[in-house]
């Protein structure tokens, strides 16, 4: 009997390797040494951007949906309980993620009309509030749009080291690099001369750049701070990470990295522990890279969801699988054994 139920198990244990039961709940394929762990799943919320709260205890999660009032556009994730829920809806397209000096968060829309929302205290702010995206109008007095930073499609947010500035760009085919002083709120406008230009009207950003004469990119999808204080931008279809050196009034810019291997660079993250950037890649597959200064190598492919929103968090990596078609979307911890 004993002997007849091991061939049985065995039998089925075989059958199942190779019906196709998905023994990877997260669809990544990984490198060896990697292993991946769910951490929120996600019905219909398009997670796009991740950011972490200055104490530690809560990953923010932008969605990248359409304005509505019942579309979630900011989830939370408390990372020592695991309990998760919905913060914010109404927004456009939520996308740009990024804590400011003043310890508020800055949501960007990555729309032709997107605007730049603050959220102050957010780690207080109650569950399920509401943007009303036609009045400009919310549920909760600590979240208000802050039109200084401009009216384009956010994507790119990145604060300069000093606390000084704001650096944002826009997501077009032609789109152009601003950066705000955040004391004073002069907007300027990178020209392609690469000086900054004062921009009159932050809500005619597009129309200014285009006057002035603006430096022109392809789809700058990210940005983000290094520690010696240079700004790097990922510019997608290009396969380069752009590298810009702030000068005053005026600017460098210079090629970080290339790699033809990453050919649509989509969201970067500094990890400062291991000295490496993380690269995101909007391609089919979409993949996860690192880059080390010498050489580019690829830890994570996903052939049924984009990979987003890296994010290194001491020893672990966070990402996003967006628009997965093999099962929910996903937040996903990665860690090496």
């Amino acid at each position: 009997m004993q002997r007849t139920f091991i061939s049985f198990l065995t039998i089925l244990l075989s059958a199942l390797a190779f019906s196709g039961c998905d023994m990877n709940p997260t669809g990544l394929q990984l490198e060896n040494g990697w292993q991946a762990r769910s951490v929120a799943v996600w019905r219909n919320a398009r997670p796009d951007m991740l950011a972490l709260s200055p104490n530690g205890k809560w990953l923010y999660v932008s969605c990248e949906t359409t304005a509505g009032i019942n579309t979630p556009s900011l989830a939370t994730i408390n990372l020592e309980t695991g309990h998760k829920h919905f913060l914010i809806s109404g927004l456009m397209r939520a996308d740009a993620l990024k804590f400011a000096p003043d310890g508020s968060l800055w949501i960007g829309e990555e729309f032709p009309e997107g605007l730049i929302w603050r959220v102050a205290d957010v780690d207080k702010l109650p569950e399920e509030q509401i943007v009303n995206r036609p009045t400009l109008t919310t549920s909760h007095n600590a979240i208000a749009a802050y039109p200084p930073a401009g009216r384009f499609a956010h994507e790119g947010i990145a604060f300069s080291t000093d606390q000084r500035f704001a650096y944002l760009a826009d997501e077009e085919q032609r789109g152009a690099i601003y950066r705000l002083e955040l004391h004073s709120r002069r907007f300027d406008v990178l020209d392609s001369t690469f000086h900054w230009r004062q921009v009159g009207d932050p809500a005619q950003a597009r129309a200014a750049a285009q006057q002035l004469g603006a430096a022109y990119f392809n789809r700058i999808e990210d940005m983000e701070s290094l520690p010696d204080g240079r700004i790097i931008m990922a510019e997608t279809g290009t396969g380069r990470v752009l590298v810009l050196h702030d000068h005053g009034d005026k600017a460098e810019i210079d090629t970080f990295m290339q790699d033809a291997e990453i050919a649509h660079p989509d969201n970067l993250a500094w990890d400062n522990k291991r000295k490496l950037l993380w690269i995101t890649d909007d391609s089919e597959p979409s993949a996860l890279w690192t880059w080390d200064g010498l050489r580019t190598t690829r830890i994570a492919v996903h052939r049924h969801a984009e990979i987003t929103g890296v994010l290194p968090v001491g020893d672990d990596i966070y990402i996003n699988l967006q628009g997965r078609k093999d099962g929910p979307e996903l937040t996903v911890k990665l860690y090496t054994r």
